[in-house]
């Protein structure tokens, strides 16, 4: 103990106060310093895991690129398949449609060629006239007939043996009644 007297024997207290003081001081201070580097240190360590996160992305930009183009491609293809096959169907439907005008033109045709056998006939048709409902009911079947485009024996044979038959007006019901009894 006497040499620790000896040593710090002539300080005064004044002396240990300020020492102490100044020990708080640079405590204080290396604290502030401390906090101050962490937190540098530390925003630091946020702005390069940015950084590394971009760089990861930009290095990930062909990958996605390419993924990008592989998905363009496969679009590109099914739209193509989709427009073929939506062709196929068109070229289908218009097969079926031009089946259906013929059958329609032909039953059309069959009609036209009964009503021209019936009418025309001497023997079923004496007065070889027609009412007006009659002759009305057949030129709207032959325009039907034409709009299928329709053509041949019935213009060149039946039109003109059906302008030739006398039309009788709706309206002279005696001659209608005397039409419909001489017919078979």
């Amino acid at each position: 103990m006497d040499a620790v007297i000896e040593t710090f024997g002539g300080l005064e207290v004044a002396t240990v106060i300020v020492f102490c003081a100044a020990l708080f001081a640079i405590w204080k201070l290396y604290r502030k310093a401390k906090k101050y580097i962490i937190e540098q240190y530390q925003r630091e360590e946020e702005k390069d895991a940015k950084i590394q996160k971009c760089l990861d992305q930009i290095a990930m930009y062909p990958k996605w690129r390419q993924q990008s183009i592989d998905m363009q491609k496969k679009f590109t293809e099914d739209i193509k398949h989709l427009t073929d096959t939506q062709k196929e169907n068109i070229r289908r439907m218009e097969e079926i449609e031009k089946a259906n005008r013929k059958r329609k033109r032909n039953e059309l045709r069959e009609r036209l060629l009964q009503s021209y056998r019936y009418f025309t006939s001497k023997e079923k048709n004496p007065l070889l006239a027609w009412s007006e409902m009659e002759s009305d009911s057949f030129w709207k079947i032959f325009k039907d007939y034409e709009d299928l485009d329709g053509d041949g024996y019935v213009h060149s044979e039946v039109q003109p043996a059906m302008n030739s038959l006398e039309v009788i007006p709706m309206h002279e019901t005696e001659r209608i009644s005397e039409l419909m009894q001489s017919r078979k």
